[in-house]
């Protein structure tokens, strides 16, 4: 059976907002993206160092770039691929490893080693001077994986660099999550076999501490290893079942192992579907968009779900059922939020309210292009891997 291939007519009419995004056809979809692309961009002033400015922390910079990466990608349109170079290779620094005075945790540094990653698997425009993409990804895992802590909680990677940096106890979601993902990529990419024995080590101490619970795969934010890593923060944020869900799914196309990886793949759907959606179907950030507390972090967490929900169903074309209907419904809300601002341009935050709700920023108008963007994800070449297989005898839907 062949790839699966999103069908754009999953909307009895034309969806439009004040700026006319259009998602019925392929060409439509990627002018769409085109036209989000345009306004994100716009939030980024300082084309020299490769940072968003202030309120956005650094980590975020990581995150627009790997979008952006993935937007040439889908579309074809080449407009920001200089920008977005320089931008990843500035923040490289010296020691080609990302670890500038902005890298104080372990999940801001795996960030921009994601980034790098993604433009490796990509084949995107190399940088003029440094290191290559793939292994700038390298170095970001060699360090980060020093790092792995069996003297506390029998392993897991502390959210903080500095042991003396308050919030270092803490051994967070994401950023094990991240380092999870980043060795199953690796894994993929080169083939060698250290990158598949670190990000099956790195799930299976997820999986017994109870990050990601064993049973109903919701993924909880974090826990301390001071008290043992006996209990959990229950926190739940949509970016970390999405990277959690990518990893898995790396993996199991990685490994072709579908004992081991196909039910976790499918646990992390369900647990991302159950603990994101709206009763539309429509993805929203349970924890703290109903009643508006999301700060500028947590407004741009939708974005990398929707991203990874794609990914995944176009790596593992099982789960494109369940995945479809979610994307589909949120493209909906995504695009009738995008009717802000003097030039109704500007996207907002909450896409189930069929309207634009007063907000602008990074996360928001990052989230909207995701999300858009995530619907070519499928009909698109998948990431460079070192070997390549027939996915769909494998895999089929």
């Amino acid at each position: 059976m062949a790839r699966f291939t999103f069908t754009f007519a999953f909307m009895a009419a034309t969806v439009t907002s004040a700026m006319q995004l259009n998602v019925d056809t392929t060409s439509k979809t990627s002018s769409a993206a085109g036209t989000l692309a345009s306004n994100l961009m716009n939030y980024y002033t300082d084309s020299d160092n490769g940072v968003l400015p202030q309120p956005y922390w650094w980590w975020e910079s990581a995150g627009l770039w790997s979008t952006m990466v993935q937007y040439w990608h889908y579309t074809g349109d080449s407009s920001y691929n200089d920008a977005v170079t320089s931008a990843i290779a500035a923040q490289a620094g010296s020691g080609q490893d990302f670890m500038g005075t902005n890298a104080l945790g372990n999940d801001d540094q795996l960030w921009w080693g994601i980034a790098a990653m993604t433009a490796a698997e990509y084949k995107f425009q190399a940088p003029s001077s440094g290191s290559s993409w793939l292994r700038l990804a390298e170095n970001v895992f060699d360090e980060v994986q020093g790092r792995w802590d069996t003297n506390t909680c029998n392993g897991g990677l502390h959210w903080q660099i500095s042991s003396s940096a308050s919030g270092y106890s803490y051994k967070n979601a994401v950023s094990n999550g991240l380092f999870f993902q980043l060795a199953a990529r690796l894994a993929r990419y080169t083939g060698d076999s250290k990158y598949t024995t670190e990000a099956t080590t790195i799930w299976n101490w997820v999986h017994s501490v109870g990050l990601v619970d064993k049973s109903t795969y919701r993924v909880y934010d974090g826990t301390d290893s001071s008290e043992g890593c006996t209990s959990l923060d229950h926190d739940e944020w949509s970016y970390n079942v999405g990277v959690y869900l990518y990893g898995a799914a790396v993996m199991l196309d990685h490994t072709g192992d579908l004992a081991t990886w196909q039910p976790h793949v499918d646990g992390l759907v369900a647990a991302a579907s159950a603990a994101f959606t709206s009763t539309e179907g429509i993805l929203h950030e349970t924890q703290c968009e109903l009643d508006g507390t999301c700060d500028t972090d947590q407004l741009s967490f939708k974005a990398y779900l929707s991203r990874w929900l794609a990914a995944t169903a176009a790596l593992v074309p099982s789960t494109a059922t369940t995945i479809k209907p979610l994307l589909s419904a949120s493209v909906e809300g995504a695009i009738a939020s995008c009717n802000g601002g003097p030039d109704s341009s500007i996207c907002g935050f909450k896409w189930t309210t069929d309207t634009y709700d007063g907000t602008q920023g990074v996360g928001q108008q990052l989230a909207a292009l995701e999300i858009v963007q995530g619907l070519l994800a499928s009909s698109s070449p998948l990431p460079s891997a070192a070997s390549k297989r027939k996915l769909a005898r494998r895999f089929e839907a």
